[in-house]
């Protein structure tokens, strides 16, 4: 992307996705790839299935584009959008007979590293906090992941899952009470 393109806005590429121009797609999709994605890991802690959540929502973006109001906030629609296929991929492997469901526990998030104590130590509750996170039921799950891990405010997440702001703040409290209690279970430590 060259530095012109980088400046523009998201009004303006949606406008210009609107006009059939790929090339603006090309851009939206640089710009929030890594996102998607890191939102679509932390909701199914499968790499693959993340990937796939991802291809398949910048796709129908493309496919609605017209539909799309470009004064909308872009990510706001892709977090949208994301949770919608997550859900269905969840409500799809609930109805049909599983084999034991794996996790990518190699797969570290991200964190800020001051010192390899500090990685070290995030990277170990990352791993449990993901594994723990995965067995919440996923109402709780795609509201703790939004609120908690991608840092959004409850309007956001009201506005993104459709739930209502007393619901949203019901599940998170239930994921939060959920994933503390099952964390001191694991390591002995009352917070």
């Amino acid at each position: 992307m060259t530095p012109s393109e980088s400046q523009r806005t998201d009004v303006q590429l949606i406008r210009d996705c609107q006009s059939h121009d790929q090339a603006a797609f090309r851009y939206l999709v640089e710009r929030y790839q890594a996102t998607a994605f890191r939102f679509a890991f932390r909701l199914s802690c499968e790499t693959m299935l993340a990937e796939d959540i991802c291809q398949k929502a910048f796709l129908r973006v493309w496919n609605y584009r017209l539909k799309l109001n470009p004064e909308a906030r872009f990510a706001t629609l892709l977090y949208t959008i994301v949770s919608q296929l997550w859900i269905d991929e969840t409500r799809s492997r609930n109805r049909r007979p599983s084999s034991k469901d794996s996790i990518d526990l190699n797969q570290d998030l991200i964190s800020n590293e001051p010192s390899i104590e500090t990685i070290s130590h995030n990277q170990d509750l990352a791993r449990r906090i993901k594994r723990l996170s995965h067995k919440l039921p996923p109402k709780q799950r795609l509201v703790f992941t939004l609120r908690d891990l991608e840092d959004l405010s409850i309007a956001e997440v009201v506005q993104i899952t459709g739930i209502s702001a007393g619901s949203v703040k019901t599940n998170l409290s239930l994921a939060r009470r959920k994933l503390r209690q099952q964390l001191q279970a694991i390591t002995g430590i009352e917070s």
